[in-house]
C-alpha cells in the first residue's frame, strides 16, 4: 500500500473575492506524479480550505512487489546428467585405446633340496628321570551271565551180597531240600565183607541257580532199593544266577594308559628343560614306560586302576652350532647343483633324527639330521627389463611363450586393457610383476 502524504496548507477565510495572482493552486510534487496514485487536489470552488498534511513518499523506500517469481529451470539437469554420464563412459571406453597397457605376472622356478648329513657339536647326556603317576576308570565292558545248575555226583552204597542197578534220572533230596538227579545209572557191586559194594555216577541239581551249590553230606539217605544209601562225598558247585556285570576291557587300559603319558611326558619334559645350560636344546628324551594295572582284560570288574612309572633319558646341544653347520652344508650342495642364479627363499628346516654322545668328556655329540631348503630362481631388475622388451607389441600367445622360453620361469599369465590381443609397443606401458609361491 502507498503512503500519501499531505502537504500541510494555510487556511483562509472563505471570500469571493478573487485570489491574489501570486497564491498558485496546490500542485502534486514531481515525486508523486511519477507514482501511480494521484494527489488530492482542492477545486478553487470550494468554500473551506481543509487543514491536513501531505506525506511525500521517500524514494528510498520499494514498493512491494506481489508478483511471483520466476521459476528455476530444474529441469536442465537431467539431459545434462544423462550427457556427463554418456561422455565419462565414452572416455573411459576410448582411453585404452589410445594409451593401451598391460599388467604381466610371472613365477619363477623352485627347486627344493632335502638331504642327511651327520654333525659333530658339542652335547652332554642329561640324567635319567623316573616319574610315576596312577589312574582309576570305570570299566566299560558289559557281559550277562545265564543261570547254570550246580553238578557234583552221588555216591551209592549197597549192603545185599547182589548187584543193584539205580536208574538214570534218580532224584534225591538234600536235608536243605535242595533236589539232586543223577546223570547216569549207578550199577552197585554186590557187597563182600568186610566191604560193601559202592559206585559214584554223575549228578545235577534241578533247579538252576546258586541254591543248587550244597555242602559236601548235604545228601545221605537211604533210597531206591533195599540196602541202598545215597551220600555226595563232595560238595556242588557251579549253580549261578542269571546276571549283568562289568568287565575290563583293552580300551579302558588303553585309554588310561594314553591320559597317563600324555601328562607324564610332559612333566618329564619340563624336569629336563630345566636342567639345560643356556644356548642348549633339548633332542626328543628317550622313555621307558612300565604299566601295572589291578585287573586284567575280562576281568569281572566295575573300576581298573592302571599305574605307569616313566623313565627318560635326553641329550642337551648347542642348537646354534647345528644350525649354522646344516645351512653350510645345504648351502654348498645348492650352489653345485642349481647355480648361482637360485637364492636361498624362506629358512632352512633341520630334523634331528638320531643322537649319541660320542665323548662325554670332551662333551661331543654324534647327530643326524635331515635339512631342507628351497631356492628360487632370481628374476634381477636388468633381467626383467630385458623381458618386457622382448614381449612388447606380440599378441598375448606369442608373449607367453617367449616367457615360458626363457630360463627360469615356470609360469606366466596377463591382462590386456581394453579387449586389447596384443601388447602395447611401448615398454613402458607394460607392468611386469615377479611372485614368488614360496612365502
Amino acid at each position: 500500500m502507498q503512503i500519501i502524504a499531505v502537504e500541510e496548507v494555510q487556511s483562509m477565510e472563505s471570500t469571493n473575492e478573487p485570489q491574489p495572482e501570486d497564491i498558485a493552486p496546490p500542485t502534486i510534487e514531481p515525486e508523486a506524479a511519477q507514482s501511480e496514485t494521484a494527489a488530492v487536489v482542492i477545486p478553487p470552488s470550494e468554500t473551506e480550505i481543509i487543514e491536513g498534511e501531505v506525506i511525500v513518499l521517500d524514494p528510498s523506500e520499494e514498493i512491494a512487489d506481489h508478483t511471483p517469481p520466476k521459476q528455476k529451470p530444474y529441469y536442465l539437469l537431467i539431459p545434462l546428467s544423462l550427457m556427463f554420464c554418456l561422455l565419462f563412459l565414452g572416455v573411459s571406453y576410448l582411453l585404452p585405446l589410445f594409451s593401451p597397457s598391460a599388467t604381466v605376472t610371472i613365477i619363477p622356478v623352485e627347486r627344493s633340496i632335502t638331504t642327511t648329513a651327520s654333525i659333530q657339536v658339542q652335547g652332554r647326556t642329561l640324567p635319567p628321570l623316573t616319574l610315576s603317576q596312577s589312574q582309576t576308570i570305570q570299566a566299560t565292558g558289559h557281559r550277562h551271565q545265564d543261570e547254570q545248575r550246580a553238578r557234583g555226583s552221588i555216591t551209592f552204597y549197597n549192603g545185599l551180597f547182589t548187584s543193584q542197578t539205580i536208574a538214570t534220572g534218580t532224584v534225591l533230596t538234600g536235608s536243605d531240600g535242595v533236589q539232586i538227579v543223577t546223570d547216569q545209572p549207578a550199577n552197585i557191586p554186590a557187597a563182600n565183607p568186610p566191604y560193601i559194594g559202592q559206585v559214584t555216577v554223575s549228578a545235577h541239581a534241578i533247579h538252576a541257580g546258586q541254591r543248587g551249590n550244597i555242602q559236601a553230606g548235604d545228601i545221605n539217605e537211604q533210597c531206591c532199593l533195599p540196602a541202598v544209601k545215597a551220600v555226595n562225598n563232595g560238595a556242588f558247585q557251579g549253580g549261578q544266577n542269571a546276571r549283568d556285570y562289568s568287565v575290563v576291557t583293552r580300551t579302558d587300559i588303553n585309554t588310561a594308559v594314553t591320559s597317563l603319558l600324555v601328562t607324564l611326558s610332559q612333566s618329564e619334559d619340563a624336569a629336563l628343560q630345566a636342567q639345560l645350560h643356556p644356548n642348549e636344546q633339548l633332542i626328543t628324551p628317550s622313555c621307558q614306560p612300565h604299566i601295572v594295572s589291578d585287573h586284567k582284560i575280562g576281568d569281572e570288574a566295575k573300576h581298573v586302576s592302571v599305574t605307569i612309572s616313566v623313565t627318560c633319558s635326553g641329550i642337551a646341544y648347542a642348537a646354534h652350532e647345528v644350525y649354522a653347520n646344516a645351512t653350510q652344508l645345504l648351502t654348498s650342495q645348492a650352489g653345485s647343483t642349481l647355480g648361482a642364479n637360485y637364492a636361498l627363499v624362506g629358512d632352512i628346516q633341520v630334523t634331528i633324527i638320531h643322537a649319541t654322545i660320542t665323548n662325554s668328556h670332551q662333551g661331543r655329540a654324534h647327530i643326524i639330521v635331515q635339512i631342507a631348503g628351497t631356492w628360487v630362481y632370481q628374476i634381477t631388475p636388468p633381467m626383467q627389463q630385458h623381458l618386457v622388451q622382448l614381449i612388447a607389441g606380440k599378441t598375448k600367445q606369442q608373449a607367453i611363450t617367449i616367457l615360458l622360453h626363457f630360463p627360469g620361469i615356470q609360469a606366466a599369465s596377463m591382462q590386456l586393457a581394453g579387449g586389447n590381443t596384443a601388447l602395447p609397443a611401448d615398454p613402458n606401458h607394460i607392468h611386469l610383476i615377479v611372485m614368488y609361491q614360496t612365502s
